[in-house]
């Protein structure tokens, strides 16, 4: 396997969302040399998403709301978060929020304190929007910087690591053609993995591939079977953000025959218009609230029928009288894309949308593996089993700072590596194996077996390891993944350039998939995003963290521990 070229840099940085920039311009600042690749455009991912208004950061108001805040997220974390991670946050984040400007964002105060979601408590909000002015101010603060390189359309195939620390990378760039990089340390910031499900809210890049490449250098996952999956729009336009706020002003969701979805199935004792307004509060789908039901339903009936349409909203045309800003913004933001939520038929599913869990990290962004630091929603931060809303964004700004400042002293007393091609090609042989020589149409065919197999991975996820969860639906999606590795020659398409994409893409489905599957059989209980049908109860026995590492052979290891 052809290197094409090689490139020596002090910090490679993977990912272009706001932990990623964070990251490159703090080390850029110290005057350290910086790549940065990029799977799609600069200031791309979730931080990016272009089917939604606006994104939120939740700020600690001052000393005394500290302890509340720390509070707050134990509460919703049902135990499930890592406690020096989230006490960081709430230092740090009244500072981390000034420096929003220094990267091109323009983050507002709202006015006023908001609870928000999740939140039993207000504070100050502040909203980020207007994306594509952003990416134009990023590229332009990156462009002063002599000392910062950027690849787009590139992906980090694999780590290199010598005498058990990170020294480099192989890349696969816009060409298909592989880049050796030598480094001191690497920085992830790849975000989550929402696209390996058939409907989510991200945009293709964010599809796990940094969860992978954490694992097999030798990091732990941990919390992965606890994953936000949160109501989008169906129609009238596909994998908008749906503003849960909104649900204060609807009547009902409705099926196809204009039947409630939600009466028959509410519990003695909760009224419809109550289970609304609380699932108006949260955007995700929690099993700690009464609004379960809400999300359930959709799920059950979607399970049972396959009808993906999803579910009619009525809504009241009142919604248009509120003139609070963090309505206002949002049905401005819709009113731009031709849709009214009072006149137009609104229809709603769950999607996939975050990853509360993901490589496991201290305060500074460490993963255990010299030379390796983890950022941003790659990393399992202050979330535990749900995640208060504006604490991501946030996050980025606290650990993508602190982990850049770590790294420069980390850097300061080492040298570089000295892997070579024959290294690089060695460790790609191990990953992806070495085909025999088949015809070019073999490899067209089994390109188009690998598109099926991704797809119905896809498929697969979503009507089995969404809001609705069982032992019996999760063990047969697990068998289906197994057979599924067997359709897919990753030797024979690693071997031609032009499927190089496709390979790589596959056996990160392939892997992630099965990583996510087991964890979410191992917990057999219901807690905050992960609900169980067949164990629809919180079980104290599960109060510790499932983590999960890769044994001598490659394979997923995982095991419950009070860490």
């Amino acid at each position: 396997m052809e290197i094409k070229k090689t490139v020596e840099t002090d910090v490679l940085v993977a990912g272009s969302g706001l932990a990623g920039i964070k990251a490159a311009k703090e080390l850029s600042d110290l005057g350290h040399r910086v790549h940065l690749v990029t799977k799609m455009k600069i200031a791309s991912g979730s931080s990016f998403y272009p089917l939604k208004a606006s994104l939120g950061t939740q700020v600690t108001k001052d000393a005394e709301d500290e302890q509340t805040f720390l509070e707050d997220i134990e509460e919703m974390s049902r135990g499930m978060h890592r406690e020096d991670l989230a006490e960081v946050y709430v230092r740090e984040i009244p500072e981390r929020v000034k420096e929003y400007p220094e990267i091109g964002v323009d983050a507002k105060k709202l006015e006023g304190e908001r609870k928000a979601c999740f939140a039993p408590n207000a504070r100050n909000i502040y909203l980020l929007s207007d994306w594509d002015r952003i990416r134009r101010k990023v590229g332009e603060i990156f462009a002063r910087y002599d000392t910062l390189s950027v690849m787009e359309k590139t992906v980090i195939l694999t780590l290199i690591k010598e005498d058990g620390r990170v020294t480099g990378a192989v890349l696969l760039d816009a060409n298909n053609d592989l880049v050796l990089v030598r480094c001191k340390a690497a920085i992830l910031a790849t975000g989550g993995f929402g696209s390996i499900y058939k409907h989510n809210l991200n945009p293709n890049d964010v599809d796990g591939s940094g969860h992978i490449l954490a694992l097999e250098a030798g990091a732990r996952l941990v919390n992965m079977e606890f994953i936000q999956f949160i109501p989008g729009i169906t129609s009238p336009k596909y994998k908008t953000l749906f503003g849960e706020h909104t649900l204060m002003y609807c009547k009902d969701i409705v099926d196809a025959d204009g039947e409630s979805l939600l009466r028959l199935m509410l519990p003695e004792g909760l009224s419809l218009r109550k289970c609304l307004e609380i699932r108006s509060t949260h955007g995700p789908f929690t099993h700690s609230l009464e609004s379960k039901y809400f999300d359930i339903a959709m799920m059950r009936r979607i399970t049972e029928t396959g009808n993906e349409e999803g579910f009619r909203l009525l809504f009241d045309p009142a919604i248009y009288e509120n003139k609070e800003e963090f309505y206002t913004v949002y049905l401005d933001w819709l009113k731009e894309r031709n849709v009214n939520l009072a006149e137009d038929q609104i229809r709603i599913a769950p999607f996939a949308h975050a990853s509360n869990g993901g490589v496991f990290i201290d305060p500074h962004g460490r993963t255990g593996v010299d030379g390796l630091y983890v950022i941003g929603e790659l990393s399992c931060n202050i979330e535990g089993a749900n995640r208060l809303g504006g604490n991501s964004t946030g996050a980025c700004m606290v650990f993508g700072k602190r982990a850049a400042e770590h790294c420069a002293g980390y850097i300061g007393g080492i040298g570089h590596g000295t892997a070579g091609e024959q290294q690089a090609s060695e460790r790609l042989s191990a990953m992806f194996g070495n085909p025999a020589m088949d015809a070019e149409s073999d490899a067209d065919a089994a390109a188009d077996r690998a598109r099926e197999a991704t797809e119905k991975i896809r498929e697969i996820l979503w009507y089995h390891a969404n809001v609705v969860r069982s032992e019996s639906g999760l063990t047969a999606a697990l068998d289906e993944i197994r057979k599924l590795e067997q359709a897919v020659d990753l030797p024979l398409l690693f071997s031609r350039p032009d499927k190089r994409q496709l390979a790589f893409k596959a056996r990160n489905f392939l892997m992630l998939s099965r990583v996510l599957l087991l964890a979410m059989l191992e917990r057999k209980e219901s807690r905050g995003a992960h609900y169980r049908e067949d164990y629809p109860d919180e079980d104290q026995a599960y109060n510790r963290r499932l983590f999960v590492s890769a044994d001598p052979k490659g394979q997923p290891h995982l095991e419950f521990l009070n860490e």
